[in-house]
Protein backbone atom coordinates (compact mmCIF):
# COMPACT_ATOMS: atom_id res chain seq x y z
CA UNK A 1 0.00 0.00 0.00
CA UNK A 2 1.26 3.68 -1.02
CA UNK A 3 1.56 6.08 1.40
CA UNK A 4 -1.18 8.28 -0.49
CA UNK A 5 -3.27 5.33 0.34
CA UNK A 6 -2.29 4.89 3.71
CA UNK A 7 -3.22 8.74 4.23
CA UNK A 8 -6.13 8.39 2.92
CA UNK A 9 -7.29 5.57 4.76
CA UNK A 10 -6.39 7.57 8.37
CA UNK A 11 -8.46 10.31 6.93
CA UNK A 12 -11.43 8.37 6.30
CA UNK A 13 -11.04 5.98 9.71
CA UNK A 14 -10.77 9.64 11.55
CA UNK A 15 -14.07 10.71 10.39
CA UNK A 16 -16.70 10.00 12.97
CA UNK A 17 -20.37 8.91 11.70
CA UNK A 18 -23.26 11.49 11.90
CA UNK A 19 -25.81 12.18 14.63
CA UNK A 20 -29.23 11.00 13.97
CA UNK A 21 -30.38 13.30 16.29
CA UNK A 22 -30.92 17.10 15.68
CA UNK A 23 -28.96 19.02 17.84
CA UNK A 24 -30.45 21.99 19.19
CA UNK A 25 -27.57 24.21 18.31
CA UNK A 26 -26.22 22.67 14.80
CA UNK A 27 -23.61 25.63 14.83
CA UNK A 28 -21.72 24.43 18.29
CA UNK A 29 -21.54 21.00 15.66
CA UNK A 30 -19.38 22.31 13.17
CA UNK A 31 -15.56 21.20 12.59
CA UNK A 32 -13.68 23.63 14.57
CA UNK A 33 -12.01 25.86 11.68
CA UNK A 34 -8.88 27.36 11.56
CA UNK A 35 -7.48 29.84 10.19
CA UNK A 36 -5.03 29.73 7.60
CA UNK A 37 -1.59 29.97 8.09
CA UNK A 38 -2.67 29.66 11.96
CA UNK A 39 0.07 26.45 13.97
CA UNK A 40 -1.95 24.51 16.61
CA UNK A 41 -0.84 24.18 20.45
CA UNK A 42 1.90 21.77 20.47
CA UNK A 43 -0.17 19.98 22.71
CA UNK A 44 -2.99 19.22 20.23
CA UNK A 45 -0.04 18.79 17.18
CA UNK A 46 1.89 16.12 19.57
CA UNK A 47 -1.96 14.91 19.95
CA UNK A 48 -2.20 14.95 15.89
CA UNK A 49 0.66 12.84 16.01
CA UNK A 50 -0.62 10.29 18.22
CA UNK A 51 -3.21 10.23 16.12
CA UNK A 52 -1.40 8.96 12.86
CA UNK A 53 0.44 6.63 14.85
CA UNK A 54 -0.77 3.77 12.69
CA UNK A 55 0.36 5.66 9.53
CA UNK A 56 3.66 6.52 10.94
CA UNK A 57 4.23 2.44 12.31
CA UNK A 58 2.80 0.79 9.23
CA UNK A 59 4.43 2.87 6.17
CA UNK A 60 8.00 2.15 7.71
CA UNK A 61 7.44 -1.53 7.77
CA UNK A 62 5.72 -1.83 4.39
CA UNK A 63 9.12 -0.67 3.37
CA UNK A 64 11.10 -2.71 4.65
CA UNK A 65 9.33 -5.73 3.59
CA UNK A 66 9.70 -4.50 -0.05
CA UNK A 67 13.15 -3.94 0.56
CA UNK A 68 15.64 -6.48 -1.27
CA UNK A 69 12.21 -8.50 -2.39
CA UNK A 70 13.41 -8.97 -5.83
CA UNK A 71 16.61 -9.94 -5.09
CA UNK A 72 17.85 -13.71 -4.67
CA UNK A 73 19.03 -12.90 -0.89
CA UNK A 74 15.93 -10.63 -0.25
CA UNK A 75 16.02 -9.82 3.39
CA UNK A 76 19.74 -11.21 4.52
CA UNK A 77 20.74 -8.28 2.97
CA UNK A 78 19.76 -6.33 6.13
CA UNK A 79 22.71 -8.24 7.90
CA UNK A 80 24.85 -8.56 5.00
CA UNK A 81 25.13 -4.64 4.32
CA UNK A 82 26.54 -3.89 7.71
CA UNK A 83 28.89 -7.33 7.32
CA UNK A 84 30.25 -5.66 4.04
CA UNK A 85 30.77 -2.09 4.86
CA UNK A 86 32.86 -3.08 7.93
CA UNK A 87 35.22 -5.31 5.35
CA UNK A 88 35.37 -2.52 3.16
CA UNK A 89 36.81 -0.25 5.59
CA UNK A 90 38.83 -3.09 7.44
CA UNK A 91 40.37 -3.59 3.96
CA UNK A 92 41.01 -0.33 3.31
CA UNK A 93 42.00 1.41 6.22
CA UNK A 94 43.48 -1.29 8.66
CA UNK A 95 45.08 -3.64 5.76
CA UNK A 96 46.23 -1.79 2.12
CA UNK A 97 46.60 1.43 3.86
CA UNK A 98 47.70 -0.04 7.16
CA UNK A 99 46.53 3.09 9.54
CA UNK A 100 47.97 3.78 12.68
CA UNK A 101 45.88 1.46 15.33
CA UNK A 102 46.39 3.99 17.63
CA UNK A 103 47.41 1.50 20.35
CA UNK A 104 44.26 -0.63 19.77
CA UNK A 105 44.33 -4.78 20.23
CA UNK A 106 41.15 -5.12 19.00
CA UNK A 107 40.68 -2.97 15.65
CA UNK A 108 38.20 -5.30 14.08
CA UNK A 109 35.81 -5.15 17.44
CA UNK A 110 36.73 -1.19 17.50
CA UNK A 111 36.04 -0.84 13.99
CA UNK A 112 32.74 -2.54 13.64
CA UNK A 113 31.09 -0.72 16.72
CA UNK A 114 32.03 2.64 15.51
CA UNK A 115 31.14 1.99 11.60
CA UNK A 116 27.74 0.59 12.52
CA UNK A 117 26.62 3.37 15.21
CA UNK A 118 28.21 6.51 13.12
CA UNK A 119 26.21 4.76 9.99
CA UNK A 120 23.06 5.02 11.66
CA UNK A 121 23.48 8.98 12.14
CA UNK A 122 24.79 8.94 8.45
CA UNK A 123 21.61 7.31 7.27
CA UNK A 124 19.30 9.19 9.31
CA UNK A 125 20.38 12.06 8.60
CA UNK A 126 20.26 11.29 4.65
CA UNK A 127 17.16 10.45 4.97
CA UNK A 128 16.39 13.63 6.58
CA UNK A 129 17.43 15.64 3.73
CA UNK A 130 14.96 14.27 1.45
CA UNK A 131 11.85 13.44 3.29
CA UNK A 132 9.87 16.61 2.30
CA UNK A 133 10.58 16.70 -1.42
CA UNK A 134 10.50 12.96 -1.60
CA UNK A 135 6.89 13.24 -0.18
CA UNK A 136 5.88 16.49 -2.10
CA UNK A 137 2.48 15.20 -3.37
CA UNK A 138 1.54 14.07 -0.09
CA UNK A 139 2.57 17.65 1.67
CA UNK A 140 1.03 19.40 -1.03
CA UNK A 141 -2.71 17.45 -1.15
CA UNK A 142 -2.65 16.44 2.33
CA UNK A 143 -3.43 17.47 6.02
CA UNK A 144 -1.42 15.75 8.46
CA UNK A 145 1.52 16.51 11.16
CA UNK A 146 4.33 16.55 9.28
CA UNK A 147 6.62 15.42 11.64
CA UNK A 148 5.10 12.36 10.84
CA UNK A 149 7.39 11.77 7.85
CA UNK A 150 10.44 11.94 9.78
CA UNK A 151 9.18 9.55 12.53
CA UNK A 152 8.20 7.80 10.17
CA UNK A 153 11.55 7.72 8.53
CA UNK A 154 13.56 6.87 11.98
CA UNK A 155 11.54 3.82 12.77
CA UNK A 156 12.35 2.27 9.49
CA UNK A 157 16.18 3.46 10.02
CA UNK A 158 16.03 2.32 13.79
CA UNK A 159 14.76 -1.39 12.47
CA UNK A 160 17.59 -1.74 10.34
CA UNK A 161 20.02 -0.88 13.00
CA UNK A 162 18.99 -3.47 15.06
CA UNK A 163 19.70 -6.12 12.16
CA UNK A 164 23.14 -4.54 12.20
CA UNK A 165 23.55 -4.40 15.95
CA UNK A 166 23.14 -8.59 15.60
CA UNK A 167 25.82 -8.59 13.34
CA UNK A 168 28.52 -5.91 15.05
CA UNK A 169 27.56 -8.15 18.69
CA UNK A 170 28.64 -11.50 16.69
CA UNK A 171 31.42 -9.95 14.70
CA UNK A 172 32.86 -8.29 18.42
CA UNK A 173 31.76 -12.01 20.46
CA UNK A 174 34.24 -13.62 17.12
CA UNK A 175 37.37 -11.55 18.35
CA UNK A 176 37.46 -12.81 21.77
CA UNK A 177 35.16 -10.29 23.76
CA UNK A 178 33.17 -12.44 25.92
CA UNK A 179 29.55 -10.92 26.27
CA UNK A 180 28.93 -8.72 29.91
CA UNK A 181 25.66 -7.58 31.21
CA UNK A 182 27.14 -4.23 30.08
CA UNK A 183 25.30 -5.56 26.46
CA UNK A 184 22.13 -5.01 27.81
CA UNK A 185 22.99 -0.94 27.39
CA UNK A 186 22.45 -1.50 24.00
CA UNK A 187 18.85 -0.82 24.77
CA UNK A 188 19.32 3.01 26.51
CA UNK A 189 22.32 3.21 24.12
CA UNK A 190 19.38 2.49 21.03
CA UNK A 191 17.00 5.07 22.53
CA UNK A 192 19.57 7.88 23.13
CA UNK A 193 20.83 7.99 19.54
CA UNK A 194 17.33 7.13 17.74
CA UNK A 195 16.19 10.21 19.69
CA UNK A 196 19.51 11.96 18.87
CA UNK A 197 18.92 11.34 15.62
CA UNK A 198 15.12 12.34 15.41
CA UNK A 199 16.79 15.94 15.94
CA UNK A 200 19.53 15.76 13.30
CA UNK A 201 16.94 14.67 10.78
CA UNK A 202 14.21 17.16 11.51
CA UNK A 203 17.51 20.08 11.51
CA UNK A 204 18.05 18.66 8.05
CA UNK A 205 14.77 18.40 6.80
CA UNK A 206 13.82 21.71 7.22
CA UNK A 207 17.04 23.05 6.24
CA UNK A 208 17.04 21.56 3.37
CA UNK A 209 13.37 22.07 2.56
CA UNK A 210 15.21 26.18 2.67
CA UNK A 211 18.14 25.20 0.81
CA UNK A 212 18.16 22.35 -1.46
CA UNK A 213 21.63 22.58 -2.50
CA UNK A 214 21.89 20.54 1.56
CA UNK A 215 21.43 17.81 -0.87
CA UNK A 216 24.10 18.22 -2.51
CA UNK A 217 27.34 19.28 0.23
CA UNK A 218 25.71 17.29 2.71
CA UNK A 219 27.62 14.12 1.80
CA UNK A 220 30.84 15.78 1.68
CA UNK A 221 29.74 17.10 5.22
CA UNK A 222 29.22 13.56 6.70
CA UNK A 223 32.47 12.29 5.70
CA UNK A 224 34.28 14.72 7.46
CA UNK A 225 31.99 14.08 10.06
CA UNK A 226 33.64 10.60 9.96
CA UNK A 227 36.97 10.84 9.68
CA UNK A 228 36.37 13.39 13.23
CA UNK A 229 34.19 11.12 14.84
CA UNK A 230 37.24 8.53 16.19
CA UNK A 231 35.25 5.71 13.93
CA UNK A 232 38.63 4.89 12.67
CA UNK A 233 41.03 5.25 15.38
CA UNK A 234 41.05 6.87 18.51
CA UNK A 235 40.65 10.43 19.40
CA UNK A 236 42.76 10.14 22.34
CA UNK A 237 46.42 9.18 20.52
CA UNK A 238 46.08 10.98 17.39
CA UNK A 239 45.15 14.66 19.34
CA UNK A 240 47.01 13.68 21.99
CA UNK A 241 49.45 16.73 21.82
CA UNK A 242 46.53 19.13 20.74
CA UNK A 243 44.35 19.00 23.66
CA UNK A 244 42.29 21.86 23.25
CA UNK A 245 41.46 20.45 19.71
CA UNK A 246 40.87 16.79 21.44
CA UNK A 247 38.18 18.67 24.21
CA UNK A 248 36.73 20.14 20.72
CA UNK A 249 35.92 17.03 19.47
CA UNK A 250 35.09 14.69 22.46
CA UNK A 251 31.77 17.17 22.34
CA UNK A 252 30.63 15.95 19.01
CA UNK A 253 27.23 14.05 19.77
CA UNK A 254 28.35 11.14 17.41
CA UNK A 255 31.91 10.73 19.20
CA UNK A 256 29.77 10.36 22.66
CA UNK A 257 27.76 7.63 21.68
CA UNK A 258 30.10 5.85 19.79
CA UNK A 259 32.21 6.11 22.80
CA UNK A 260 29.71 4.91 25.15
CA UNK A 261 29.28 1.77 22.88
CA UNK A 262 32.64 0.48 22.72
CA UNK A 263 33.18 1.32 26.71
CA UNK A 264 30.04 -1.27 27.01
CA UNK A 265 30.37 -3.45 24.25
CA UNK A 266 34.50 -3.92 24.69
CA UNK A 267 35.61 -2.51 27.24
CA UNK A 268 32.31 -3.67 29.72
CA UNK A 269 32.37 -0.65 31.51
CA UNK A 270 29.93 2.50 32.51
CA UNK A 271 31.31 6.13 32.08
CA UNK A 272 28.60 8.26 34.10
CA UNK A 273 30.08 11.34 32.65
CA UNK A 274 29.56 10.05 29.23
CA UNK A 275 26.59 8.76 29.49
CA UNK A 276 25.23 12.54 30.83
CA UNK A 277 27.03 14.43 28.04
CA UNK A 278 24.75 12.08 25.62
CA UNK A 279 21.60 12.65 27.50
CA UNK A 280 22.15 16.25 27.05
CA UNK A 281 22.52 16.25 23.40
CA UNK A 282 19.84 14.13 22.72
CA UNK A 283 17.89 16.31 24.84
CA UNK A 284 18.70 19.37 23.00
CA UNK A 285 19.13 18.07 19.97
CA UNK A 286 15.67 16.11 19.93
CA UNK A 287 13.95 19.19 21.63
CA UNK A 288 15.44 21.59 19.95
CA UNK A 289 14.87 19.21 16.20
CA UNK A 290 11.17 19.28 16.63
CA UNK A 291 10.66 22.83 17.43
CA UNK A 292 12.77 23.96 14.84
CA UNK A 293 10.78 21.58 12.40
CA UNK A 294 7.81 22.59 13.44
CA UNK A 295 8.11 26.09 12.98
CA UNK A 296 8.05 25.75 9.48
CA UNK A 297 5.14 23.43 9.68
CA UNK A 298 2.22 25.54 6.99
CA UNK A 299 5.44 26.42 4.44
CA UNK A 300 6.21 22.76 3.51
CA UNK A 301 2.99 22.64 1.15
CA UNK A 302 4.74 25.14 -0.91
CA UNK A 303 7.56 22.53 -1.54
Amino acid sequence: MSNAELLQRELFESLEPPSPVIPADPVATWPRLRRIGARDSLLTYVRDLWRWRNFIITVPLNDLRAQNQDTVLGQLWHLLNPLLLTGIYYMIFGVILGISRGGVDNYVAFLIIGVIVFNYSRTSMRTGASIIVRNRQLVQNVSFPRAALPLSALIEEAISHTFALGVMFIVVATTGVRPSVTWLLVVPILVVQTLMNLGFAMFVARFTFHFRDTQQFLPYMLRILFYVSGVLIPLDGRFADMPKALTFLRLNPIYVVIDISRDAFMYHRFVPSQWWLAIAWTTVLFIGGFLYFRAAENEYGLV
